[in-house]
């Protein structure tokens, strides 16, 4: 099989899943969702491409310069706007507003950033590989049916292990979900 990430001909990890199509409904009520569990599914990513994802963890600058660049320029031009704008009090409220989102959005990704590390850095390299390679492979894989929605739930001994109260909270499925996604995982043994 190829990766699904890069396309290169690769079997590095195997990820068996179980697809689950999520349609939302908006009525007078608000919004109700409708699932149904789809069929399973075999993806594969390279080697390479983990270890890519990996390294941009644990090399924490380029991590984050990436992901607190684009708001750090927005508090910069927030900044800029506010000290142009002085004396017009509308656009100076724009200026505090984009100011202040560059502030928060380049925090927020800071610690999202830092916390990813920590848990990488808390597993063994090899738990770090597998759990970037499913990033990659929940990044490559479809996300859209149509109109549905689709998520994954992995097929491995860990998901075996857990009862569908466990699958319904760590996957959001709604409770009848959870127990026919509890019973086909245990039926394909």
């Amino acid at each position: 099989m190829n990766c699904i990430k890069c396309g290169r001909q690769a079997e590095d990890y195997r990820f068996r899943v179980l697809q689950v199509q999520t349609l939302h409904v908006r009525d007078l009520g608000g919004e109700k969702r409708v699932q149904a569990l789809g069929d399973f599914e075999e993806y594969t990513v390279c080697a390479h491409c983990a270890e890519e994802k990996y390294n941009g963890y644990m090399t924490a600058k380029h991590t984050l310069v990436k992901s607190v660049a684009p708001f750090a320029l927005l508090g910069a031009a927030g900044l800029a706007v506010i000290l142009l704008f002085l004396h017009q009090g509308a656009i100076r409220l724009l200026g505090i507003g984009m100011f202040f989102c560059g502030i928060l959005g380049a925090y927020s990704n800071a610690k999202t950033s830092g916390k990813r590390r920590r848990e990488l850095s808390a597993m063994t390299r090899e738990e770090g590989l597998r759990s970037c390679a499913w990033e990659c492979m929940i990044e490559g894989a479809p996300k859209k049916n149509d109109i549905n929605d689709i998520t994954y739930i992995p097929v491995d001994e860990t998901t075996l292990a857990r009862k569908n109260g466990d699958l319904m909270i760590l996957y959001d499925l709604l409770p009848e979900i959870a127990v026919q996604a509890y019973e086909k995982i245990h039926a394909e043994k």
